[in-house]
């Protein structure tokens, strides 16, 4: 009787463990979704958006013309157009493009703050909110760029990363079990380091359709790969258009 009575509190016991470590994790997944920061979150001000404007008419609004909507030399700023070729993406890519590459007769050649500010009037005038603080550079990689409604798929066309288990199917080369697309900015092989660092990543309910695929992968059939490349949404099918592919390990066991 005694040994019953120990072995119901052990039980107990080991229960109301792994509800309050479930209950942990819940908390953790409820704050870490709190925390998370997106344009609707008031991540520059009126004033550096105002500022931004004036870089804008001066250097930017050529091209790009006085509302944003682009023309046949740049693509829209504002709008529809805008929000799918950088929605799910942060403010960090968004910079960097728009600094590495503008002015387009002269890139590259303005101040940091310049660029911030120019974000800034970018995100005014698409209706993000302004709030109490300026928009740094440290905080680009934190701020993503989403919908109202929140967070969506990748569209189509995105340049993605995506880790599955290399198959050959019928016609084709297929990631199976594969990871959700996620936008990059990099389309060139990841190197040994990232691969190795994608090893622990659990494998996803995925399938896509691998094109353009060179060298031929066949010595990497089963093999955990990672493949970035150009996403091409279809309901037939999602297709990546493929850029690199990479070994991540040469086994691809269901984590």
């Amino acid at each position: 009787m005694v040994w019953t009575t120990r072995a119901a509190l052990r039980g107990l016991h080991h229960r109301l463990l792994v509800l309050a470590l479930a209950a942990g994790l819940a908390a953790s997944a409820q704050a870490s979704q709190q925390s998370r920061t997106t344009v609707w979150d008031g991540v520059y001000t009126d004033d550096q958006a105002a500022r931004g404007e004036a870089v804008y008419e001066n250097h930017c609004s050529a091209c790009h013309l006085a509302d944003l909507g682009g023309s046949l030399e740049a693509r829209s700023l504002a709008g529809d157009r805008f929000m799918e070729d950088w929605r799910e993406d942060t403010l960090d890519t968004l910079f960097t493009r728009i600094r590495t590459l503008m002015p387009f007769d002269n890139p590259a050649t303005l101040s940091d703050a310049a660029y911030l500010d120019s974000v800034a009037y970018i995100l005014q005038f698409n209706g993000f909110p302004a709030g109490s603080l300026e928009l740094t550079a440290d905080r680009l990689a934190d701020v993503q760029i989403e919908g109202r409604d929140g967070p969506e798929q990748v569209p189509s066309f995105a340049l993605v990363r995506v880790v599955g288990c290399l198959t050959q199917g019928a016609d084709d080369w297929i990631l199976t079990r594969s990871t959700d697309a996620v936008r990059t900015s990099d389309p060139s092989a990841s190197n040994a380091a990232e691969l190795e660092s994608l090893e622990a990543e659990p494998l996803g309910t995925r399938t896509f359709t691998l094109m353009s695929v060179y060298p031929d992968p066949a010595s990497h059939a089963g093999h955990k790969m990672e493949a970035k490349g150009f996403l091409i949404r279809d309901p037939d099918g999602d297709r990546i258009n493929v850029s690199t592919l990479g070994m991540v390990a040469p086994v691809c066991h269901q984590e």
